[in-house]
């Protein structure tokens, strides 16, 4: 009775919080609709930044190796080899690198490659955070090296064969960039994939991650002000243990995330496309995605809760959890991809927790994995909620001493 009557006090307590409420709903509607429009034809456009391709190189010819050559020379692609970056490995790996979205591609040139007008030169993989733009360059400009190669082959084996043709111009021949020539796949771990991904895809669950944890804005500030003018002190008369006061603020705003997750996904599978953009794919594991959610609440609402604990006065806590809010999102890929940043900056990443719920989401939604895909996320958040809690609880305890 003590906890249904707590949870009843601070939903009367939110429903009067209407801009409480419009801070966790507006503003990442407005994110997803700006960001996913803005960034939708070039979401995926590196300034400056070379796009690395994990290669592996079979068939060892010359000609192979001048392909790879020529296609290195374009200052949008880094080539690293295989044997460089995962010593020992097999193509497979670098497949699974490339899933993994560590690399943009990996690129494998077939044994029999070049040994006929008809063989099957190379594979690519793509990665899941890679855009239809970017790939479409990169196949093109495979197929821009590898028919040059095949026309000079041509080339020496007619001049060979007729002196006449000697002052033939071969790099005029058409018809060398055979699209059967170069097989391309994506990345993903499902089978099946409706469509290729795009900014919406990347956009939805990083401004959703984000809006998950602005909870502690309203959540703070209504434990601070019971805690200003008694209200707290009260109910602690009455012999109400520590944890069903957190508890009991807890239940609210769980419910109000997985709101948030539900509404979110709905805005980019339908209200986004409407305006012209992508439409959010969903991928095929609803469990997975409630797992990741609900681990994400329990962080974030651990965060809030410890906040709220920890700070005197409203202001101190809407600057302290805002602030920190936005230095866990600029951390964590929400503000910019995490594919974008240097290399540093990518290892740093992994200590925000908004970048494990990020990579929660992505891990469905993108790369087409199911519940246990996202349990080393879900853990980590489990366990930082968790953690949170504990020392939010101590610290309440020893407020009352």
């Amino acid at each position: 009775m003590q906890l249904a009557a707590i949870i009843r006090k601070e939903l009367q307590l939110l429903s009067r919080d209407v801009h409480g409420l419009a801070l966790l709903f507006v503003m990442p509607l407005v994110f997803i609709l700006i960001m996913s429009m803005a960034m939708k034809d070039d979401f995926d456009r590196r300034s400056g930044v070379a796009l690395d391709v994990l290669f592996v190189d079979q068939a060892n010819l010359e000609v192979s190796a001048a392909m790879l050559a020529d296609l290195a020379g374009n200052e949008l692609f880094n080539l690293v080899p295989l044997a460089t970056a995962i010593p020992g490995s097999a193509f497979t790996a670098a497949e699974t690198a490339v899933g993994a979205d560590q690399y943009s591609f990996a690129l494998r040139i077939l044994p029999k490659a070049f040994t006929s007008l008809d063989a099957k030169v190379a594979e690519v993989t793509v990665a899941p955070g890679t855009s239809r733009e970017v790939t479409q360059l990169f196949v093109a400009s495979l197929r821009r090296a590898m028919a040059k190669q095949r026309i000079l082959l041509m080339e020496q084996e007619i001049k060979a064969e007729i002196p006449e043709a000697q002052d033939y111009d071969f790099m005029q021949v058409s018809g060398a960039e055979d699209d059967e020539l170069i097989a391309i796949s994506y990345g993903f771990q499902a089978d099946t994939v409706a469509e290729a991904p795009t900014s919406v895809q990347q956009n939805v669950p990083a401004w959703l991650v984000f809006s998950m944890f602005f909870v502690v804005v309203p959540l703070a500030n209504t434990l601070i002000n019971e805690r200003q003018v008694g209200t707290l002190r009260r109910i602690r008369t009455i012999a109400v243990p520590g944890w069903k006061l957190i508890l009991g603020k807890i239940v609210p705003y769980y419910f109000i995330n997985q709101v948030q997750v539900v509404l979110m996904l709905l805005v980019g599978v339908w209200v986004v496309p409407l305006l012209g953009g992508d439409r959010l794919t969903l991928g095929d594991s609803f469990g997975g995605l409630a797992l990741i959610s609900s681990a994400l609440s329990a962080a974030a609402l651990g965060y809030a809760i410890l906040i709220a604990v920890i700070c005197r006065s409203t202001e101190q806590a809407t600057t302290l959890g805002g602030a920190g809010n936005i230095i866990l999102a600029a951390l964590g890929g929400i503000m910019v991809p995490t594919y974008v940043m240097p290399e540093f900056m990518q290892s740093v990443t992994v200590v925000s927790p908004m970048s494990w719920g990020l990579q929660g989401f992505l891990d469905i939604l993108l790369r087409g994995g199911g519940v246990m895909d996202v349990l080393p996320e879900v853990a980590s958040l489990l366990v930082l909620g968790f953690v949170a809690l504990g020392v939010a609880l101590v610290a309440m305890r020893r407020q009352t001493v």
